[in-house]
């Protein structure tokens, strides 16, 4: 279920927090011992007994001696508390203070991922997408209809009803997303939601641990120029390009804003026959109307995106200007 770059980098951050963890309580072990001498020598007998146990156990008068050293354990660890009280700590505060005091930062209990492990996955599954998203400014609960006309337009149709079952068909959508989910179309004027639904998706796609893209289609040519022509391209160009094709869900917003020539209609047809050939979904959002698609991109393109992808219409009025207005009002309100 989850992308091994996420697992990958989940267990690379536990790793961290562990070995933080202990040399924390290490450089506070050094600390104390150097106030408390004793405290060093206390704890070396303990061990030293501890270790003793299992060799006890195993000769003939195993039970005795293994009763004789535990007592022995707790009387050197009875001293030990009383030590550390006198200098105002306990035994726990020289134990490293690992972040999951239940796996203590493995990841796993009883041989299954614990849930901080669970919770880094999901995170790590988020990072590739917009700030606003991760911190759920997109999510389908704050999708106001309330933006949306309540009556017919010029065509016969009810904005706010529509859109209320375009809503309803995207959470159904992330709800039940598989990696041979339909790849969707969201058409529509601008500012009428279809970056909000289309984050809200990807969000919630990604928090189940699926690999998940999330790029407007400039920034997606920008990537593959920087990296195919060496104009100093990032690790994280080099990262992206690796994954565009083969992410569980790749999200490319504002079909149709990107500045047009070979190399970026090349790009995109590139990586939309890719991922339909191997069944792996997309979001595509754009202002285009169909037929301004094939005029825009030509058949090649325009048929792969019509034909493979469940078209959505976004209906109403532009919803930033909507809100605007309703700001200024509201600050012009006495």
């Amino acid at each position: 279920m989850y992308s091994a770059k996420a697992v990958e980098r989940a267990s690379a951050t536990l790793s961290d927090r562990r070995r933080r963890a202990r040399d924390e309580a290490e450089r506070r072990r050094r600390e104390v011992y150097a106030a408390q001498p004793k405290l060093e020598q206390l704890t070396g007998e303990i061990r030293r007994a501890a270790m003793s146990v299992a060799t006890a156990a195993m000769s003939p008068d195993g039970p005795r001696l293994v009763a004789r050293l535990s007592g022995t354990i707790r009387g050197l660890q009875a001293q030990k508390t009383a030590l550390l009280e006198e200098i105002g700590l306990t035994p726990q505060d020289l134990e490293p203070p690992y972040t999951c005091p239940v796996c203590q930062d493995t990841g796993l209990v009883g041989g299954r991922r614990c849930a901080c492990f669970e919770e880094l996955i999901r995170l790590e599954s988020c990072r590739n997408l917009p700030a606003a998203a991760q911190e759920g400014r997109y999510g389908f609960d704050n999708f106001d209809l309330g933006y949306y006309p309540a009556t017919p337009d010029r065509s016969g149709v009810n904005p706010r009803r529509a859109m209320a079952n375009i809503l309803e068909q995207c959470r159904r959508y992330a709800d039940e997303f598989a990696p041979g989910s339909a790849s969707l179309l969201f058409q529509g004027r601008t500012g009428l939601g279809k970056t909000h639904l289309s984050l809200a998706i990807a969000a919630q796609v990604a928090r189940q641990g699926r690999s998940v893209l999330y790029t407007p289609v400039q920034g997606l040519v920008d990537r593959y120029e920087r990296v195919r022509f060496d104009k100093c391209p990032t690790p994280q160009d080099r990262e992206f390009i690796d994954l565009a094709p083969q992410c569980d869900l790749l999200v490319l917003d504002d079909l149709g804003a990107e500045f047009q020539n070979s190399f970026s209609q090349s790009v995109l047809y590139n990586l939309l026959n890719d991922r339909i050939m191997a069944q792996r979904p997309m979001i595509l959002s754009t202002n285009l109307e169909p037929a301004q698609l094939s005029a825009g991109y030509g058949d090649r393109i325009a048929s792969r995106i019509l034909c493979d992808c469940a078209a959505y219409v976004f209906y109403g009025s532009d919803i930033r200007l909507e809100k605007r207005k309703r700001e200024l009002l509201g600050s012009t309100q006495p």
